[in-house]
């Protein structure tokens, strides 16, 4: 027998938004009237922004659709597109509708979408859709590194902010972790554009911290897209976190938390000035990034052409200054199989720690033949060229994701990464999202 819809769901159901929601919350002659009404009664807002926010409703859908068309499952989907997440978060919330939830086999629930106030609605949806002032950017309190236990493990969590999937169980493997940590450290995205309501339910409710590890979050572009105000009024605070981007530094080793996405993908000219203090107190110490968005991708499109070309940034990457970097944002895990040659960077991508990745670009690779990789299903990405940039082979995580139900083929595994800093060797784990070391090398 089907279970019918319920009311709103407590908070650990997490809600799902499907386009099927969005298009009857925006795509309706009803609501489309109603948006109309809103943009008229507002006078705020420049008829100029007024015109284009309407024409680029199509556009919002159609963003929406496409991402859940891609991976062709009811599942926690969302485009690159701020006005689209902002949309999903206000759907999500329940604020201004009479909504149902029922379940989704896949894991969370899915909003069911309707309203007796139409116009209601449509105003603060129109709220949404406008152009948001972002938060201040709150920067550290020091220009010097933080200090470090020379022995000392790091949990690396990216894109972990659903509540969902292999998330939950990523959590409890961190907490249960025999081994003591001294950071854990998420690399940013909050889902849908992390709103206060979602940081706290999605996020720091069933954040993995421990009373021996300090907890460090990296800004992100869905955290941005709802202007910052969770990520800098609720995170930060809640993580005893003074800046968006932070240093940590042992006999060996300088470790750097960047933020690229307070201006999406890009880095501004005060934070580079920081860094420039942060390496020359590193002298001849190792130095490892970290970020939400990629230096570059050997599968997606998207790459870091914002950041290699900041003058003053470029230079730090051009000097191979950087000994590795580890970035989230592609819900994927890949290791690079040595250092590109424009940067000298060891690139590691782990971003595969609670959104729903499809496996279409990576099913049909070959599986990869080297030893360290033979735990779990590694598949080898040839070396490519983009952007002028020459990439090495990388090994990418392939196979089946057990959590998320009934669509366990359609989906790549979620999982995490650990770091160990041992005296002048750094020891890299990726782990399944229950805890088994599915790849380690020393570096």
């Amino acid at each position: 027998m089907a279970t019918q819809p319920t009311d709103h769901p407590g908070i650990d159901e997490p809600v799902v938004v499907t386009f099927e929601q969005v298009a009857k919350a925006l795509g309706t002659t009803e609501a489309l009237g109603n948006l109309n009404e809103a943009a008229g009664r507002d006078d705020r807002t420049p008829p100029v922004e007024k015109a284009a926010i309407m024409a680029g409703i199509g556009n919002v859908l159609e963003q929406i659709r496409k991402a859940e068309a891609s991976v062709g499952a009811k599942v926690l989907t969302t485009p690159h597109d701020a006005r689209a997440a902002r949309l999903q978060s206000l759907i999500a919330s329940g604020e201004a509708a009479n909504l149902k939830f029922g379940p989704l086999p896949s894991g969370g629930r899915e909003a069911m979408f309707d309203t007796d106030d139409w116009f209601g609605w449509a105003s603060v949806a129109w709220e949404k859709l406008k152009h948001l002032k972002p938060h201040t950017m709150i920067r550290p309190q020091s220009r010097k590194a933080v200090p470090l236990a020379d022995v000392a493990r790091i949990a690396v969590l990216g894109d972990w902010g659903t509540g969902l999937y292999g998330a939950p169980k990523i959590a409890d493997s961190v907490r249960t972790d025999p081994d003591p940590f001294a950071m854990i450290l998420h690399l940013g995205d909050v889902y849908y554009s992390g709103t206060e309501r979602e940081v706290n339910e999605r996020f720091l409710r069933v954040w993995p911290g421990r009373k021996e590890a300090v907890s460090r979050a990296l800004n992100s572009n869905h955290e941005m897209y709802s202007g910052g105000d969770a990520y800098f009024g609720s995170t930060l605070p809640a993580f005893g976190q003074d800046g968006s981007y932070f240093a940590y530094q042992n006999a060996n080793w300088t470790l750097v938390g960047l933020d690229v996405a307070y201006i999406d993908h890009a880095i501004d000219d005060a934070q580079v000035d920081w860094l420039q203090g942060i390496l020359h107190d590193a002298g001849d110490r190792k130095v490892v990034l970290f970020s939400h968005h990629q230096l570059y991708s050997s599968i997606e499109s998207e790459q870091g052409a914002k950041l290699w070309s900041h003058p003053g940034f470029g230079a730090i990457l051009r000097s191979k200054r950087i000994f590795a970097w580890y970035w989230g944002h592609e819900h994927r895990c890949t290791v690079y199989a040595g250092k590109d040659s424009n940067f000298g960077i060891m690139g590691r991508c782990i971003g595969n720690s609670g959104m729903p990745q499809g496996r279409a670009a990576t099913i049909g690779l070959p599986r990869s033949a080297d030893p360290a990789f033979q735990e779990a299903d590694w598949r080898q990405c040839p070396a490519v060229t983009v952007e002028g940039n020459p990439l090495p082979p990388a090994m990418v995580l392939e196979g089946r994701n057990e959590f998320i139900k009934g669509e366990e083929e359609k989906f790549s595994p979620h999982g995490y990464a650990v770091l160990t800093l041992d005296g002048p060797h750094l020891k890299e784990q990726v782990k399944s999202a229950t805890g088994k070391v599915i790849y380690e090398k020393v570096l």
